[in-house]
């Protein structure tokens, strides 16, 4: 068994978390378009701003953790970019990664609204 997690950000890695906590012993693979480990992205607020802004990206946890401890398999720095619903594939930069259960936990891009 196999479960992909498509999205490596706060709801992808509580997906991985969950999936562990309950007793999911199988195969887990987290893909992800960014290079870095799941980190915090801190909400934006007058206090953020007047910190400073951004800060080094502190990741939830190490990649030991993530590789050793919940027993991830990570693809971190291309997106997938193809989903196969009939052969159960997601395609990342070429390779296709087969599931038997997927999570798709992407988030969202903000858009422009015309004559915005």
């Amino acid at each position: 068994m196999t479960l992909v997690v498509v999205g490596a950000s706060l709801a992808g890695l509580r997906a991985v978390e969950a999936a562990r906590r309950t007793g999911y012993r199988g195969r887990i693979v987290l893909i992800g378009a960014e290079e870095h480990l799941p980190y915090d992205r801190p909400p934006l607020s007058k206090a953020f701003l007047a910190a400073g802004g951004p800060r080094a990206v502190e990741p939830f946890h190490t990649e030991e953790v993530l590789r050793e401890v919940l027993g991830v398999e990570l693809l971190l720095g291309a997106p997938a970019d193809g989903l196969d619903l009939g052969s159960r594939e997601v395609t990342v930069a070429g390779r296709a990664v087969r599931y038997d259960a997927l999570v798709i936990a992407t988030g969202a891009t903000a858009r422009t609204l015309p004559g915005a």
